[in-house]
């Protein structure tokens, strides 16, 4: 088994986890949407001022399956390799930006149309694509014009 190791600072203290990859992984997940949650007290308290919020702001999809692309790509940057539709949903919403219905057709949008996401390891599980990481980084937000 791979020993894999992930260190996560906040002010003065670290935070070491060491074990499986998977358990890392899983570890460091949960931390960043615990960090990234909305600040307690009223639900209303800046929701742009996350990560995810400030990236779409920045970047101005158009459509579910680019919003959707933009939150995978601020997920994988946070260290989350694959993603599931509950952890889109839950971007989204730290975001301030209501979730469409269904998730899921927009994750399908994503990855069918446009080749922005990809499938997983696993059944359920999605990941950028390098298609849908260009799109972020180069492309967004489009020239007016």
């Amino acid at each position: 088994m791979d020993a894999c190791k992930a260190t996560i600072s906040l002010g003065d203290s670290k935070i070491t986890f060491e074990g499986s990859a998977e358990f890392v992984e899983g570890q460091v997940k949960k931390f960043a949407f615990a960090q990234a949650a909305p600040p307690s007290g009223s639900p209303l308290e800046s929701p742009r001022g996350t990560q995810e919020g400030q990236l779409v702001a920045q970047k101005r999809p158009r459509g579910h399956h680019e919003i959707a692309t933009v939150l995978a790509f601020a997920l994988t940057e946070s260290g989350v390799r694959e993603f599931s539709e509950e952890d889109i949903r839950r971007a989204y919403l730290r975001a301030g930006i209501r979730p469409p219905k269904y998730v899921s057709q927009a994750l399908r949008d994503a990855r069918n149309k446009f080749d922005y996401i990809a499938g997983g390891s696993k059944r359920g599980k999605y990941r950028l694509t390098n298609h849908g990481d260009s799109l972020v980084r180069f492309d967004l937000p489009r020239s007016a014009g």
